[in-house]
C-alpha cells in the first residue's frame, strides 16, 4: 500500500492511500532528413545568417524573440533572442543545411518555409555555402490560437479553480487520437482561457476535485500518536473499512469517508465521454470564445480487490485502473498492492473501466529496469555476463491479470486478479545473403512492439528476447493485444526485417494478434541484405529543385493501408531537390509529392485515397529505382 502524507492544521496528520494520474502521449511519425552528430563549429567558419523576426497577422517586428538554427557540417546548434528591431543574427557558421525556428510566448514556434506559419508542420531547410552571408531573411511568427469560455458548477454558478483542458486530435501510431495540447484554470468568474494552440480540433475538458472527503467517526483511540502505522492500518481494517482514509488528530483516531459524490472530468459541451464531445476548430491565430459548459455531479462509488499468483498473494503489484470514456493514455490511475495482495481505489464516478495488474514472478525481479537491462546486454563485452543478463531477462517473464469492470457510483463490489503468464512468442531467425555464409547473431534483440491505441497493447510492456546461436528466440509474457516484430538492437550491419511469418501470415504488414488463449505462437523471422532503394529528385515546373514538400510512397493495395503501415512512407527533400526512401518491400507502389500534410496524415485511409496526382513505380527485391518527380 503507497501512502502520502499531508501536514494539515497544528496536531493534525493524514494518512492516505496515492492515486496519481498517469498522463501518456504519443507523438506520429516525422518524415526526417539523415543528421550528422553535434559537435561544436569550426573555428575557421565565416558563415553568416541573420534577418528579423515579424507576426504573421500585421508584419509588426518582434522583440525579445527565442530564435534558434540547427544544421551545418559539423552540425550546429545555436540560439538567440532578437533585438529592439526585432533582429537576429548567427556568424560564424559552417556551410550545409540550416532550420530556422522562433519561439515566444503567445506565439507557436513558427518554421522558416512553413506555407503557413505555426501550423505545425515542415518548414523548408536554408542552405548556406562556404562564407555565404544571408542577412536579409525575414522569419514570421504566428500567434498561437484561443479556446475561452465559462465553466459553471452544478447551480449554474462560476466555478473558480477548474482545471481546463484542450486536446488536439492528431495521428498517434497511425491512428487519430486525442493529445493534450494546452490548459488553463478558471478565476472568480468561471472564465478560462487556453492559449498558445496549433491549428485543428480541439476536444475541451473541464476537471476539478471539488466536494471534498465527509468526515465519518469509527470508535478507534489511538493513544499513542507515533504509533506504527501498520497497526493503524490494521485497526482500520479490523473496523471494516480498509478504503478509507486515516486522521490522527489530537491523540484520536477519525476516518474519513470518501466522497459519496462529487464533479465528474466532463467534455464539451456537456457529456462524460470523449466520444461524444464536440470538436472546437482553431485556425492560426484564431480566438474561439463562448466555449461555455456546466459541471456534472455524479455519485463516486469505491472500487477494492485482491492480486493473486498461483502460489499465493501478489505483494506490491503495480494496479492500473483505467476509464474507457478518457482518450487513450488518460484517466489512467495506479495503485500498488498491499502486502496481502489488497489494493483500491476511492471516487470513481460511473463508467466503464478496465483494471489491469502486472508483475514479476516472486525472486525473479529485475533489479534494474527492463529497458537498463536491455542496454547492459547490448553494451557488455564478456559473452559470459551477456548469457547471464539474457537469462535474466528471460526469467523476469511478466505476468498479467486484466478485468472489466462497470460501476453506476455505487460500490464496484471486490475484483478477484489471479496474474498468470501471457501468450510466448517464439520462433527462429534466418538470414538471406547475396554471398557469402550468413551471419550468425547472437547479439540479435527482438521485440513485439504494440500496435495501435488498443488498451492493452498502449500501456504494455516492451518484453526483449536474445537469440540464441541456433536462431532460436522466445518472446514471454504478452498480454492480448496486436504487436508487430522488430529488431531493437544487434542486427549485423547491411541488414533489415525481411518477414515475420507467423501463422502463413506477415506481421509486419497485418499485426499479430494476440488473444491471450494460445499458450505459443510460433513463426519465422527473416533479415536480409538485398534491401531496397527508391531514391530521385522533385522539380517545380521551372525545373528548380522543390524543397517545401512531401514526398509519400504507398501501397497499390488498399489492404496495406494500416497504422504504421512499412508499406507507407514519407520524405522531405534536401535544399537540391533529392530524396531517398530505404527499406520499401518489394511491391507495387504509388509515388505521390504533397505539398502541405500533418505529421502521421499520410497514415489516414482517406488522406491516400484523396490524393489525385501521382506516380506509379514498382520496387523489386534487393532493387535501387530512381524516380523523379516534377510538381504540377
Amino acid at each position: 500500500m503507497k501512502l502520502w502524507l499531508l501536514a494539515l492544521a497544528a496536531g493534525s496528520l493524514i494518512v492516505g492511500l496515492d492515486a496519481r494520474a498517469q498522463v501518456a502521449q504519443g507523438r506520429a511519425q516525422v518524415p526526417t532528413r539523415d543528421a550528422s552528430p553535434l559537435q561544436a563549429p569550426q573555428s575557421n567558419a565565416r558563415g553568416v545568417m541573420g534577418g528579423v523576426v515579424v507576426t504573421t497577422d500585421t508584419g509588426r517586428i518582434v522583440r525579445r524573440a527565442s530564435v534558434s538554427i540547427a544544421g551545418g557540417t559539423p552540425r550546429t546548434v545555436r540560439t538567440v533572442e532578437t533585438d529592439e528591431a526585432g533582429a537576429f543574427r548567427f556568424e560564424r557558421l559552417p556551410p550545409g543545411d540550416y532550420l530556422l525556428r522562433a519561439n515566444k510566448g503567445g506565439f507557436v514556434e513558427s518554421i522558416y518555409g512553413q506555407k503557413e506559419p505555426g501550423s505545425g508542420r515542415a518548414g523548408i531547410a536554408i542552405r548556406l555555402a562556404d562564407n555565404q552571408e544571408l542577412a536579409k531573411l525575414s522569419l514570421p511568427i504566428a500567434r498561437g490560437g484561443v479556446i475561452t469560455g465559462r465553466v459553471a458548477d452544478d447551480t449554474g454558478e462560476p466555478a473558480f479553480g477548474v482545471s481546463v483542458q484542450a486536446l488536439r486530435w492528431v495521428m498517434d501510431s497511425g491512428e487519430r487520437t486525442l493529445e493534450p495540447a494546452g490548459s488553463g484554470v478558471t478565476d472568480d468568474r468561471g472564465i478560462y482561457r487556453v492559449h498558445g494552440l496549433l491549428p485543428g480540433e480541439y476536444v475541451v475538458s473541464a476537471r476539478t476535485t471539488g466536494r471534498g472527503p465527509e468526515l465519518g467517526k469509527i470508535a478507534i483511540r489511538v493513544d499513542d500518536l507515533n504509533m506504527e502505522y501498520a497497526k493503524v492500518l490494521k485497526a482500520a481494517e479490523a473496523a471494516g473499512r480498509v478504503d478509507l482514509t486515516l486522521a490522527i488528530t489530537d491523540g484520536s483516531f477519525e476516518i474519513l469517508q470518501p466522497p459519496k459524490n462529487g464533479f465528474a472530468t466532463v467534455f464539451y459541451p456537456g457529456t462524460m465521454q470523449a466520444s461524444q464531445a464536440l470538436s472546437v476548430p482553431v485556425a492560426v491565430g484564431d480566438e474561439r470564445t463562448g466555449i461555455d459548459f456546466q459541471l456534472l455531479v455524479v455519485p463516486f462509488g469505491t472500487l477494492s480487490g485482491a492480486v493473486t499468483m498461483p502460489d499465493g498473494s501478489a505483494a506490491r503489484t503495480e494496479v492500473q485502473l483505467i476509464d474507457r470514456g478518457q482518450p487513450p493514455g488518460l484517466g489512467v490511475r495506479n495503485a500498488r498492492s498491499d502486502a496481502n495482495g489488497r489494493f483500491s481505489f476511492t471516487a470513481i464516478p460511473p463508467g466503464q473501466y478496465v483494471v489491469i495488474a502486472r508483475g514479476a514472478p516472486k525472486g525473479k525481479e529485475l533489479e534494474a529496469g527492463i529497458g537498463e537491462a536491455v542496454s547492459f546486454y547490448a553494451a557488455v563485452q564478456d559473452e559470459a555476463k551477456a548469457s547471464q543478463i539474457a537469462k535474466s531477462i528471460a526469467a523476469a517473464t511478466p505476468l498479467w491479470a486484466m478485468a472489466e469492470v462497470s460501476t453506476d457510483g455505487r460500490d464496484a463490489g471486490d475484483v478477484s486478479l489471479m496474474l498468470r503468464n501471457g501468450s510466448n512468442v517464439s520462433g527462429t531467425v534466418q538470414f538471406e545473403a547475396t554471398s557469402g555464409p550468413p551471419p550468425v547473431a547472437t547479439r540479435l534483440l527482438l521485440t513485439v512492439t504494440p500496435v495501435g491505441q488498443s488498451i492493452s497493447g498502449k500501456n504494455a510492456p516492451l518484453v526483449p528476447a536474445t537469440v540464441d546461436a541456433q536462431g532460436r528466440f522466445n518472446i514471454r509474457g504478452l498480454p492480448p493485444g496486436r504487436y508487430r516484430v522488430a529488431v531493437s538492437g544487434g542486427a549485423p550491419g547491411g541488414y533489415a526485417l525481411k518477414s515475420a511469418v507467423f501463422g502463413g501470415m506477415d506481421v509486419l504488414d497485418f499485426p499479430l494478434e494476440v488473444n491471450g488463449n494460445d499458450p505459443i505462437v510460433a513463426g519465422v523471422v527473416t533479415l536480409s541484405n538485398r534491401t531496397t532503394e527508391v531514391s530521385g529528385a522533385v522539380q517545380t515546373t521551372s525545373g528548380e529543385p522543390a524543397t517545401g514538400v512531401t514526398i509519400i510512397a504507398f501501397a497499390l493495395e488498399e489492404r496495406f493501408w494500416l497504422p504504421e503501415a512499412r508499406r507507407i512512407q514519407a520524405v522531405r527533400p534536401s535544399t537540391d531537390g533529392k530524396y531517398t526512401m530505404r527499406n520499401l518491400p518489394p511491391g507495387e507502389y504509388r509515388l505521390a509529392v504533397v505539398m502541405d500534410v500533418a505529421p502521421g496524415q499520410w497514415f489516414d485511409p482517406a488522406f491516400l485515397r484523396a490524393i489525385g496526382s501521382f506516380v506509379n513505380v514498382s520496387v523489386a527485391e534487393g532493387g535501387k529505382l530512381t524516380q523523379d518527380l516534377r510538381i504540377k
